[in-house]
C-alpha cells in the first residue's frame, strides 16, 4: 500500500508541475484575451492523453488499472495534471456503453453543482469576513 501511495504521489508531483508550466505557456493569452485559454488548454490536453491511454489499455492492456504504469502516469500524474481528463474518460465510458441518460445527468450535475459549489464556498466565505 505504501508503495503504491509513493508511486500515485511521485506521479502527482511531476503532473502538478507539468500542469503549471503548461499553464504558464499559455496564460499569457489570458492577459491579451480575458479568456482562460491557460486551463482549457491544460483540461483539453489532459482529456487527449487519458484518451490515449484508455485506449492503449484496452487495446494492449497497457495502463490497466492495477498496473505500476497506470498509478504513476493515470492517477499520480493525469490526476494531478487535470481532473477534467478523468471527467472526460467517464463520460466516454457512459457513452460507449450506451448510457446516454447517465451520461447527460453526469455532465450537467458536475458542471452545474460544481459551479453552484465554487459560488455557495465563495460567498460563504465573503459573507463571514467583512
Amino acid at each position: 500500500m505504501l508503495k503504491n501511495l509513493l508511486i500515485i504521489g511521485t506521479g502527482g508531483f511531476i503532473g502538478a508541475v507539468s500542469r503549471y508550466i503548461a499553464f504558464l505557456a499559455f496564460d499569457r493569452f489570458y492577459h491579451k484575451t480575458g479568456f482562460p485559454i491557460g486551463t482549457l488548454a491544460v483540461n483539453l490536453i489532459g482529456s487527449l492523453i487519458i484518451g490515449i491511454t484508455f485506449g492503449l489499455s484496452v487495446k494492449f492492456n497497457i495502463f490497466s488499472r492495477h498496473a505500476v504504469s497506470h498509478m504513476l502516469f493515470v492517477t499520480g500524474f493525469l490526476g494531478s495534471f487535470t481532473t477534467f481528463s478523468t471527467f472526460s474518460q467517464d463520460n466516454l465510458i457512459l457513452l460507449l456503453d450506451k448510457n446516454y441518460g447517465l451520461f447527460a445527468l453526469n455532465i450537467c450535475t458536475s458542471v452545474i453543482a460544481g459551479i453552484l459549489l465554487a459560488a455557495a464556498g465563495y460567498f460563504a466565505v465573503t459573507a463571514a469576513v467583512q
